[in-house]
């Protein structure tokens, strides 16, 4: 049955709102660094895309979790134990979720290192600061892994909670990280899913994703 169309007009508005707001954030960027007169930041496209990516998470993420409450997403990250890899922990949204008393060491590997201060308040918050330790970089990092003992065989959780959708190859990411597994280890994943409505399926295909993702992306 297709949706309602209310319902669908719902399902377009949210993605156009992110997009809005992703280029504002970038915009908004732009003017403060350039009030600064830092040059080499403003020509500096990595700079401004991770500050970007950070006021635009810091706005909305709060919000993606709170809508996680009512789905799997607590539970599946509650039952990370032993050595768990978190990949782009942001602010530290999934953290209040974690059993710590099942859990030896947290990584949480985030590439955006203008979200970095906001995850280690969560850290604190959360009285992790023994276990969790903020690796910064990428999961295709491997010598960022390396220099905090994760290679292949040391992990028994790897956690990904929407972060998948923002990685360019994602299959090979998906076997790169099994090797990181000790046997009988576990990957923890939650993901985006296309609509089972057709025509909402295409907008996702050919208009929202390709506005949408340049929008928002760090260039995770």
């Amino acid at each position: 049955m297709g949706l309602e169309l209310k319902d669908r007009a719902a399902s377009y508005l949210g993605p156009i709102l992110f997009v809005v707001h992703g280029f504002y954030d970038w915009l908004f960027v732009l003017g403060s660094i350039a009030v600064t007169m830092n040059f080499d930041a403003l020509s500096n496209v990595s700079i401004v895309k991770d500050r970007a990516f950070a006021k635009f998470w810091l706005a909305w993420g709060p919000g993606f979790t709170a809508n996680e409450n009512e789905s799997a997403v607590p539970d599946l990250v509650a039952s990370a134990y032993g050595v768990v890899v978190e990949l782009g922990p942001g602010s530290g949204n999934q953290l209040p979720r974690m059993d710590a008393s099942k859990i030896e060491k947290v990584y949480g590997v985030e590439p955006v290192t203008s979200l970095h201060a906001a995850l280690r308040l969560s850290i604190k918050e959360n009285k992790m600061d023994d276990i969790y330790h903020v690796v910064p970089g990428s999961i295709e990092d491997e010598s960022a892994l390396e220099k905090f003992g994760i290679t292949p065989g040391t992990v028994d959780t790897i956690i990904s909670i929407q972060v998948l959708c923002s990685v360019p190859h994602p299959q090979e990411t998906l076997r790169r990280l099994y090797q990181l597994l000790k046997p009988g280890g576990q990957i923890i994943v939650y993901e985006h899913i296309q609509n089972m409505d057709m025509v909402s399926r295409q907008m996702q295909r050919k208009l929202l994703y390709l506005l949408v993702k340049p929008a928002i992306s760090a260039g995770l």
